[in-house]
């Protein structure tokens, strides 16, 4: 075991440069046949986009080459994802990359490099290249785990919608009532598969054995990039008015100007969840308690129960009250937990392996953070 461990310390790390040559070449050869094509076939369309070179001829061109690679790069680092065992994914061990992480990377690193002169005309995107970059460059200098990037890299859909979308706009052919709904389904994927994705790879950060300034580094890379995501699709669904706030009082949620929801009982419903999640994690994590993935799968389905029930009797007793002001907020905010607290104590569904009370005293401990929460939503909901 000693002997394997040193023959994989002393490897150099190794960089995918077949893959990286051909992809390049590739590129170049696929952006000379379709600015001839575009050239000889539409001259008209080529005059115009040579009008304006760095936000037309070179961002038009370079999404449709982008378009087939992130293809290639969605199934190759799907596949890398796949292919690669947590057990051999460990920071500092030095291990070959299999053909479908070198394809992966290959890909990954020609779509960045190539689209760099195209994107030239916004810098936005040009940072983000730029990080992407050096991300990938400090992953392989410093043998950190590389799940975690095959996992966001393998959930850019979205980027396939970007380029559609950008093309459709080159053209012209990008109107009100299609452009609504790329953007829902933009901001769908990135939500579903980007965000998620990267939730599940800062828990894979977190569990896999990280330590110093590598966990620093992957930690703080990926809550970075959850906050551009909740900012990118925040501006995108308020542009288009499929979500926007009502700033009245109380402020309401507006989804696709026809439904309106009580932005206070979204907050609400947010701390209940947040809080019972918090319950369940500090129950699981109990020093003297060894929980079965049957007990912890019992306790979530009845926490969702719980979670819903308290929501639902926090709003009845709000409309009850028929009162407004943080007296109000106060008295439903504790009746939808104590809704909560009993649902889960009073369950015939749950496990009897559970042990309720001391279930119940995480939730008390974890009713600190229900309270900040609804607080913050009263804050906006309700503004002076």
């Amino acid at each position: 075991m000693e002997s394997q461990n040193a023959t994989c310390n002393s490897v150099k790390p190794q960089v995918p440069y077949i893959p990286f040559l051909l992809g390049l070449t590739s590129w170049a050869v696929l952006r000379l046949a379709l600015e001839g094509f575009v050239r000889n076939f539409f001259p008209s369309f080529y005059a115009d986009l040579k009008l304006d070179i760095r936000r037309k001829y070179n961002f038009y061109f370079g999404n449709w080459i982008g378009l087939v690679f992130k293809f290639l790069s969605l199934a190759s680092c799907g596949a890398a994802l796949l292919t690669t065992s947590a057990e051999n994914d460990i920071g500092g061990l030095i291990r070959p990359l299999n053909a479908a992480e070198q394809v992966c990377w290959g890909c990954r690193a020609v779509i960045y490099i190539q689209e760099l002169p195209d994107v030239a005309a916004f810098p936005e995107l040009v940072i983000h290249h730029v990080l992407s970059i050096a991300a990938m460059v400090g992953i392989l200098t410093y043998n950190l785990p590389r799940r975690q990037l095959y996992l966001l890299w393998g959930t850019l859909h979205s980027e396939i919608v970007n380029n559609a979308r950008r093309i459709l706009k080159i053209h012209d052919r990008l109107g009100p009532r299609l452009a609504w709904w790329i953007a829902l389904a933009n901001s769908s994927l990135i939500w579903s598969l980007r965000i998620l994705g990267a939730l599940v790879a800062l828990f894979w950060t977190l569990r896999g054995g990280i330590r110093g300034i590598g966990l620093f580094v992957y930690v703080a890379a990926i809550l970075v990039y959850i906050f551009y995501m909740l900012q990118l699709t925040s501006f995108e669904l308020s542009r288009y008015k499929i979500l926007n706030i009502d700033a009245g009082e109380p402020s309401y949620l507006v989804i696709a100007e026809k439904w309106r929801i009580n932005l206070l009982g979204m907050f609400m419903g947010l701390g209940l969840a947040c809080t019972e999640l918090s319950a369940l994690f500090i129950y699981e994590r109990g020093d003297d308690r060894v929980s079965s993935e049957d007990e912890l799968h019992s306790l979530s389905f009845v926490t969702l129960q719980a979670a819903i029930i308290g929501l639902v009797g926090s709003c009845l007793l709000s409309r009850l009250a028929d009162g407004s002001g943080k007296r109000y907020t106060k008295l439903s905010l504790h009746a939808g937990f104590l809704f909560a607290g009993t649902t889960i104590l009073l369950s015939p569904t749950l496990a009897d392996t559970v042990d309720r009370m001391a279930f119940a005293s995480c939730l008390m401990m974890s009713f600190a953070l229900m309270k900040s929460i609804t607080r913050y939503g009263y804050s906006i909901s309700s503004p002076a």
